[in-house]
């Protein structure tokens, strides 16, 4: 077997093997294990088997919240999907045995395809199958939305409150409980959000983080167009019952900014040749989807609120634990592009305190 270099992980490389042989017969003995993804989301190993590569998902190294990063929550998840339009790796099994990799993990199939986190990666991708493959991202998600509650064991009908009401409370909640600078824009959008967002209940069975960066699409294969280029969508840790709008909203927060500000990398993706607008991907979501876009702004700004509260914890984790002035100034940034946005959505961009210029 090769050589591994997985910083940080006790791997039990034969009991491993002899677990997916077990597992997964067909796939044959276990060659090579190597690390896909890491850091401080949950660790993607790759295992090289004789027959098949199989994929291997574990929380991150170091102590975490009792329940964060459950992947047996996210194992289900496929599981309940599988049968469903949404494409999703096989998967095949949960392991809570820890001396294997030091942790439970799910062991799953290996897609292969392309994962688009940056303009770079869709070099592979001819120009005039980039708009096929955003058409079909935008599909997938309208089918995520169509799945039947009752077909997810923990649904509780009748669940009383407003879903939106309690993702801004408890956001501001979090905001308020933890340590940040003096920033007024976060209290004064809240407050605008909690009249704009809506009253209504309306819920999906929402991914939480849906944009392409995490899914698996289709290469020059995707000019066939008999067949459909988004070939799975990944990482369902946050994945809950909400609004449905709130996954369209983050998958388009992380399309294009407002104006000339730009609080993400891949927002720079939709740049490219041959991939439609923000307001092209929503009009086809409302086509296949049969719900109105009308609240769409308000949802945009929360999203981006949201990661303003959520990189402002970044920051403050940067700065006391002596990280370099340049990750520092990125997170703080961020945070102030992302305010920035919200305002522009909302329309209150001259209440809210200017923010650092767009680089």
């Amino acid at each position: 077997m090769a050589a591994l270099d997985i910083a940080g992980l006790d791997v039990d490389l034969a009991g491993l093997a002899e677990h997916l042989g077990a597992l997964v017969p067909e796939a044959g003995l276990l060659t090579d294990l190597r690390l896909l993804t890491g850091g401080s989301s949950n660790l993607t190993l790759l295992a090289t088997c004789a027959h098949r590569r199989l994929v291997l998902r574990r929380r991150p190294v170091g102590l975490i919240p009792e329940q964060a990063h459950d992947m047996g929550r996210e194992h289900d998840i496929l599981r309940m999907l599988a049968p469903t339009p949404v494409p999703v790796p096989v998967v095949h099994g949960f392991c809570t045995d820890e001396t294997l990799l030091g942790a439970p993990f799910y062991v799953m199939d290996f897609v292969d395809g392309i994962v688009v986190q940056t303009a770079a990666d869709l070099a592979p991708v001819p120009s005039r199958a980039r708009g096929r493959i955003c058409a079909d991202l935008v599909r997938v998600l309208a089918e995520l939305h169509a799945v039947p509650l009752a077909s997810f064991p923990s649904y509780q009908p009748g669940r009383s409150g407003n879903v939106m009401e309690r993702h801004l409370r408890r956001w501001h909640d979090r905001w308020h409980d933890r340590p940040h600078r003096d920033l007024p824009a976060v209290d004064l959008i809240a407050a605008e959000l909690a009249d704009r967002l809506p009253s209504e209940q309306e819920l999906s069975f929402v991914h939480g983080d849906y944009r392409m960066g995490n899914t698996i699409v289709a290469g020059e294969e995707a000019a066939d167009e008999t067949e459909r280029p988004v070939l799975a969508v990944l990482d369902w840790e946050l994945a809950t019952f909400g609004h449905p709008l709130t996954d369209l909203a983050h998958l388009l927060a992380y399309w294009e900014g407002t104006g000339d500000l730009h609080s993400h990398r891949a927002q720079h993706i939709a740049r490219e040749a041959g991939l439609p607008g923000a307001a092209e991907l929503a009009e086809r979501y409302a086509e296949l989807s049969g719900r109105s876009i009308e609240q769409l702004p308000a949802f945009l700004a929360f999203e981006h609120w949201r990661a303003a509260v959520i990189k402002e914890a970044i920051y403050q984790r940067r700065r006391r634990a002596g990280a370099s002035p340049v990750e520092v100034d990125d997170a703080r940034t961020g945070v102030d592009r992302h305010l920035a946005e919200a305002a522009a959505r909302l329309g209150i961009g001259r209440a809210i305190p200017q923010a650092h210029p767009a680089q």
